[in-house]
């Protein structure tokens, strides 16, 4: 009995870990989301909606090549951009 619910309960594990899994390269090499709680967006040169903290990577360190990432934590709540 409790190896049925232990093997039912980590089928549904996987699945919500692995869900986000897509098979479309040009959309997985650009972004990145772990669980809602990180998002990494590569390149992307968009403005930071007005409904979260922004922190530019120049006001953390001294930066001179700007790769263009947007780092997203805790649902939108912080962004970090680097451009």
């Amino acid at each position: 009995m409790y190896s049925k619910v232990l093997t039912l309960a980590a089928v549904a594990a996987a699945s919500f870990v692995f869900s986000g899994c897509g098979s479309n390269s040009s959309v997985a090499d650009k972004e990145t989301n772990i669980l809602g709680i990180v998002k990494i967006e590569k390149e992307a040169y968009s403005p930071v909606k007005t409904t979260t903290i922004p922190v530019s990577t120049d006001e953390l360190y001294t930066r001179y090549d700007y790769s263009g990432n947007k780092y997203t934590f805790l649902w939108g709540l912080i962004t970090i951009k680097d451009y």
